[in-house]
C-alpha cells in the first residue's frame, strides 16, 4: 500500500467544512492529522465529524509539532499570504484556496516563496479543475481551432459588506478569469473593461473584451446585481461550439456542444438556422458523482495536489501560474474606459 500523504488544514470554515474535508476524506492516499483554527471549537467539532486526532488555535504551534507533508490554506483572502509563506518557509507543501493573496504582488511574492523553499504550491483555481469543463475542452480541441471564449459570473449580493477588505473582482470573480485564460492557453494582449457601480459604495460590475496573445478573443461579465447566481462559460471555433452551464441559480453542471454540419449560414430569416448537431454532457454523470464537491472540481483539485506531493509532480495550478491569472485581473482593471 502507497504511503499516504499527511496533511493539516488550516481554517475550518465553509470552504474546508463544505468541500475540501468532504473531498479529503475520499482521498485513499491522504490522511489528515489536524486541523487548526483561532475558534478552536469549530476546529473540534470538525475534527470530530471526520475523526482527526489533533487541533490547534495557534497554526504555528501546528507547523511546530506535527509531522506533515503538506497544509490546506484555508483561511480568508486576506489572511493568505501570511499563513502561505509561513507554512513554506517551515517546510510544507501548500494548497492554497483562491486568490493568491489579494493582488498581484502577494501572488508573485508566494510564487517566489515556493521556488526559493522548493516547495509544492497548488492554488485552488477551481474551475479548470471541474471534470465536465475539462471534457469538453478535450472534446473541442479535438474538432477545431478555439477562437473565442466567453465567461460570466453574476450574482445577487452586498460586496461592500461581504468582500470589505479586498475586492470581490480579485477575490471571487477571478474564478471565471483564470477559466478563460486557462482555457485560452496564452496570456492576454490587450483589453478595455467598463465597471459600474450599483447601489453600492463600491465597484460591483465589470465586463470586459480581451485579445490574448495566440489571436483568441474573449470577454468576461460580472455583476454583483442580477438576479441570483449566474454562471456560464462559452468557446467557439468554425464548426463547433460550447455553452456550459455551471450555475442558473443553482450550481448546475451541464453542458451543450453544437457541431456543424458543413452548410454556411447567411440569414436565419431567410435561409433558415443551417445543419448542426447537439452533443449534452452531464457534468455529475463525467464526474461519477452527484455530491457538489465530487463534480464542482473540488476533490479533482485536491486529487491533484495530494498526487503531485505523493509522485514530485507538478499541480495543474502552481502559484507561478496562478499569479499570472492575479495580473490579468489587474490588468483588465487597468483597462476601463
Amino acid at each position: 500500500m502507497a504511503k499516504k500523504v499527511k496533511v493539516g488544514i488550516i481554517g475550518a470554515g465553509g470552504i474546508a467544512t463544505s468541500v475540501h474535508m468532504p473531498s479529503l476524506a475520499e482521498i485513499e492516499n491522504c490522511e489528515v492529522v489536524a486541523i487548526c483554527d483561532l475558534h478552536e471549537e469549530k476546529a473540534k467539532a470538525l475534527a470530530e465529524k471526520y475523526g482527526v486526532k489533533k487541533t490547534y488555535a495557534v497554526y504555528h504551534d501546528m507547523l511546530k509539532n506535527e509531522e506533515m507533508d503538506a497544509v490546506f490554506c484555508l483561511v480568508n483572502p486576506d489572511c493568505t499570504f501570511r499563513v502561505a509563506d509561513d507554512c513554506m518557509k517551515a517546510g510544507f507543501h501548500v494548497m492554497i484556496e483562491k486568490p493568491l493573496g489579494i493582488n498581484a504582488y502577494q501572488a508573485h511574492s508566494l510564487a517566489r516563496t515556493a521556488e526559493q523553499t522548493g516547495k509544492t504550491a497548488a492554488v485552488a483555481m477551481n474551475r479548470r479543475h471541474i471534470p465536465l469543463l475539462q471534457e469538453v475542452l478535450k472534446k473541442l480541441s479535438a474538432v477545431t481551432t478555439i477562437t473565442e471564449i466567453d465567461g460570466r459570473f453574476m450574482k445577487y449580493s452586498d460586496i461592500a459588506d461581504c468582500w470589505n477588505y479586498a475586492s470581490a473582482y480579485n477575490c471571487d470573480i477571478v474564478h471565471a478569469i483564470d477559466f478563460v485564460r486557462y482555457a485560452a492557453g496564452a496570456e492576454p494582449k490587450k483589453a478595455a473593461t467598463v465597471i459600474g457601480r450599483f447601489n453600492s459604495p463600491v465597484d460591483n460590475a465589470w465586463s470586459s473584451v480581451i485579445e490574448f496573445e495566440n489571436g483568441i478573443i474573449g470577454t468576461l461579465r460580472a455583476n454583483y446585481q442580477a438576479s441570483a447566481r449566474i454562471h456560464d462559460f462559452e468557446i467557439h471555433g468554425p464548426g463547433a461550439s460550447a455553452y456550459i452551464n455551471v450555475g442558473f441559480a443553482d450550481p448546475k453542471c451541464e453542458a451543450m456542444i453544437m457541431y456543424n454540419t458543413g452548410k454556411l449560414i447567411y440569414s436565419a430569416a431567410s435561409a433558415g438556422v443551417g445543419d448542426s448537431n447537439i452533443e449534452y454532457l452531464d457534468g455529475i454523470e463525467i464526474a461519477g458523482g452527484s455530491e457538489y464537491h465530487q463534480y464542482y472540481g473540488y476533490k479533482s483539485e485536491d486529487i491533484d495536489f495530494i498526487n503531485a506531493i505523493a509522485n514530485g509532480t507538478k499541480p495543474l495550478c502552481t502559484a507561478e501560474d496562478a499569479a499570472k491569472s492575479m495580473d490579468m485581473v489587474e490588468m483588465l482593471l487597468a483597462g476601463k474606459i
